[in-house]
């Protein structure tokens, strides 16, 4: 990795670090709104606690229902899927926990299993409301439940609504089939809601990853929990919602000919609300959905859905990271463990990326043999910026040397190592995944810096054996400090990414003896020892 490469990808990384917090998240977390022409969903929408009970105060009818209703028990039946165990529950909230049976929360075999409350922090999901509150009192209604062979049945009825919700599992399938039926007996509701929840905790540490998805428009929206502060109503159709971590995903996907929208409310500090809003029209409704819940595992999703994939979060450049992905999961099939896997991914793309670094270091020699002749073109022409640019491609053209073709080679890298970085951030392969010695999880950071500390040296060395083209003793001061901004940066990042990182480091030292040896050591300006 020569020293342009190192400038490109600290400026590359600040710009996403400024763009990612100063454009991208304040647009995300204002959502979407209703536009004008769009029928807006009602303020009575707004499904929180202070409105659970006014329905029952309406007549003394109400109020007998509800306590009827609140005198029977929790009841909860524990069926099997494909990704572990689920309980559903007699009350609205239909899922109450859900188990995934591969995945532990920490590395330790014998470690608690990842539950739906772990990764949503909320022990209510798959809630069921309308927007009329004189039916807000089914919200502390009861049921029945029964257990079935393929699944299980939920039951109620009284004076007003009958409602059934059926639920389809299997062993074979990491999702649940539901359907909702509801019939109503009086009055009618406007809309239907089918609300998934997610809480940010103080210290929370997937605060950057908890999110709130929907599918809308052909294009997957992203909202972080933390940002959700006022009600938003998505005005375009939605195919799914979905809650997010890092590595795992709770979703509803609409499988009817009645397309939904979306609504996402603010539920209280670092807490959210996502609910599908499906508008009604006759007397009756039923509503087909699809629930998974389950790792960011892009076969897994696609089972569930095809669209689910855009759920895990490789950033701009998807199109490089889903070979990469196959290439690393390929390696792993005879390596036996990713970070074995990491380092011949790492070191197949040094081969492949070879010629272009050759080209890449051609260039910089020549720029470097013509530095004493643009040093006097700066000093010649410090006060007329206009002459001293066209002297300098006057000259650069009298020696053959091309600028883009030392700016081709990197600007061709960036993409693969961008991809590569979300990747090894982002893929759930490597949660929790061993490498060796101290390095037990590649998902997390290295828990005594031994890596990034390898890095930083290993870049310096990397950095004395590159040639240089500064001509500019801040830039060349700049340069020095790379090495330690680059280990500043792997502290907190996983493992796995400081892994290929050192690897590449130490790839690209051997390489650029190579190519020292081939093409001449390397060239040492001036202003770079007067910087030093």
């Amino acid at each position: 990795m020569d020293r342009k490469t190192l400038i490109a990808i600290a400026i590359s990384f600040l710009i996403l670090v400024l763009w990612q917090k100063i454009i991208i998240e304040p647009r995300v977390s204002q959502g979407i709104h209703a536009s004008p022409s769009a029928s807006p969903v009602p303020s009575n929408a707004l499904l929180n606690d202070n409105n659970l009970n006014s329905a029952s105060q309406y007549n003394e009818k109400m109020l007998m229902v509800e306590k009827q209703s609140a005198q029977q028990s929790l009841r909860q039946v524990s069926i099997q899927t494909g990704t572990g165990p689920l309980s559903l529950s007699n009350g609205n909230s239909l899922i109450t926990n859900w188990q995934l049976k591969d995945y532990h929360t920490e590395i330790n075999k014998n470690s608690a299993l990842v539950d739906l409350t772990l990764i949503t922090n909320n022990n209510k999901q798959f809630v069921f409301a309308f927007d009329d509150p004189h039916l807000s009192y089914l919200e502390t209604s009861y049921g029945t439940l029964k257990s079935e062979p393929t699944g299980g049945l939920f039951e109620y009825e009284d004076q007003n609504i009958r409602l059934t919700k059926h639920v389809v599992a299997s062993e074979n399938q990491q999702y649940l089939d539901v359907a909702i039926m509801a019939q109503f007996k009086t009055k009618k509701p406007k809309y239907a809601f089918l609300s998934l929840f997610s809480h940010g905790t103080k210290d929370d540490q997937e605060a950057q990853d908890r999110q709130i998805v929907y599918w809308t428009n052909n294009d997957l929206e992203r909202i972080l929990v933390q940002n959700v502060s006022k009600q938003t109503d998505v005005a375009t159709t939605v195919k799914y919602i979905g809650t997010a971590s890092r590595y795992f995903l709770l979703s509803v996907i609409n499988r009817g000919l009645n397309e939904p929208r979306a609504l996402i409310q603010p539920m209280g500090p670092l807490a959210a609300r996502v609910s599908l809003v499906y508008p009604i029209i006759g007397d009756s409704i039923e509503i087909p959905v699809r629930v998974y819940f389950g790792p960011k595992n892009l076969e897994s999703l696609r089972s569930a859905e095809p669209l689910l994939d855009h759920t895990v979060d490789f950033g701009w450049f998807t199109v490089f990271a889903y070979p990469l992905l196959r290439l690393l999961k390929w390696f792993y099939t005879f390596a036996g463990n990713y970070g074995v896997s990491i380092i011949l991914l790492t070191l197949l793309l040094k081969i492949v990326t070879y010629p272009l670094t050759l080209k890449s270091m051609k260039s910089m020699k020549e720029m470097a043999k013509i530095q004493p002749q643009i040093q006097k073109l700066r000093e010649k022409f410090k006060d007329d910026k206009e002459k001293l640019n066209k002297e300098m491609l006057i000259l650069m053209r009298s020696h053959g040397y091309n600028p883009m073709a030392g700016c081709l080679p990197i600007l061709i890298q960036m993409p693969i190592f961008f991809a590569l970085y979300r990747v090894l951030y982002s893929s759930i392969e490597l949660y929790h995944a061993p490498f060796a010695l101290w390095v037990t999880d590649l998902s997390s950071r290295d828990p005594y810096y031994v890596t990034p500390v390898l890095l930083s040296i290993t870049m310096y060395i990397q950095q004395k054996l590159t040639p240089t083209t500064a001509t500019d003793p801040t830039q060349a001061r700049m340069m020095q400090f790379m090495p330690l901004i680059f280990g500043a940066f792997m502290l907190a990042l996983p493992s796995g990414l400081t892994l290929y990182m050192l690897v590449n480091a130490v790839a690209s030292i051997f390489q650029q003896i190579i190519l020292n040896k081939k093409l001449g050591g390397p060239n040492v300006t001036p202003v770079v020892a007067q910087a030093k």
